[in-house]
């Protein structure tokens, strides 16, 4: 049996947004205290996080359970979902445990760009794969479309008790593309907005009714739905999604496999 905690569930500014004074990050439930998103997965052989966020020194504080992590995947190398590798580094070294950080070529590439100071250093290996194996898992990164921001992966886990995946930042994905999450026990898919109205040129992750309509295109049993702005009240919204439909929320935790 395995754990997966949500260590954050916000989109990449955080809620409540800096200088916001909407009635959402004005809010004291803490169902709407949202850090930047990312998820640890504890088994009996240890603890693997996806993503390293801007906050992981608060959420490590508040859900690591003093268990370091000593594998990390990436899904892609944007701020939100890589900020906190330096904090990262220094609690690995200072505490004499040797991780590795395992993602796609082109996203290693672009880490060892933005902090060239960590490669071959502090004992951290950094490795360019596209498949992996963990516990009873066969893990895959699958390339997906993320709108105006490019492209990132979603990380499917394929197990012999359930299939599930990881896919925070998407958008227009294609049908190709899609084809790796049909069927799946469990996807937890990023959903910024309950519903958005802008240019879909300049968007750059999925809404709520956006993914209500791939979850029954792609046939998903349950879906966890992530990477939550501001425009999303937990209070109020929780209520109206359908059955085997859920929003995540910082700390939550699922037991795998579904």
């Amino acid at each position: 049996m395995a754990m997966l905690t949500f260590f954050g569930t916000s989109d990449a500014r955080g809620v409540p947004r800096m200088m916001c004074d909407c009635p959402v990050c004005q809010s004291s439930d803490p169902l709407n205290q949202r850090m930047r998103p990312g998820v640890a997965i504890q088994t009996d052989h240890g603890t693997t996080l996806v993503d390293i966020t801007p906050d992981f020194r608060t959420q490590f504080l508040r859900y690591g359970n003093k268990t370091i992590p000593t594998l990390t995947l990436v899904t892609h190398a944007h701020n939100d979902h890589i900020g906190g590798i330096g904090d990262y580094a220094d609690l690995c070294y200072w505490s004499k445990v040797s991780p590795t950080i395992v993602s796609t070529a082109d996203i290693i590439a672009l880490v060892a760009q933005r902090y060239p100071y960590l490669i071959n250093a502090r004992g951290m290996e950094f490795v360019a794969a596209d498949h992996w194996h963990l516990d009873d898992w066969d893990v895959s990164f699958h390339r997906v479309n993320h709108g105006a921001n490019g492209y990132a992966y979603g990380i499917r886990f394929q197990g012999k008790d359930g299939t599930w995946a990881y896919m925070p930042d998407s958008f227009q994905v294609a049908s190709q593309q899609l084809a790796a999450f049909r069927s799946l026990d469990l996807l937890i898919l990023g959903t910024s907005y309950w519903h958005e109205n802008s240019d879909p040129a300049q968007r750059s992750v999925y809404d709520v009714q956006e993914a209500l309509a791939l979850k029954a295109e792609l046939g998903i049993q349950r879906m966890v739905l992530t990477h939550l702005s501001h425009d999303i009240d937990m209070t109020v919204r929780r209520h109206d999604l359908p059955e085997h439909v859920e929003f995540a929320y910082d700390g939550m935790q699922l037991s795998l496999p579904i």
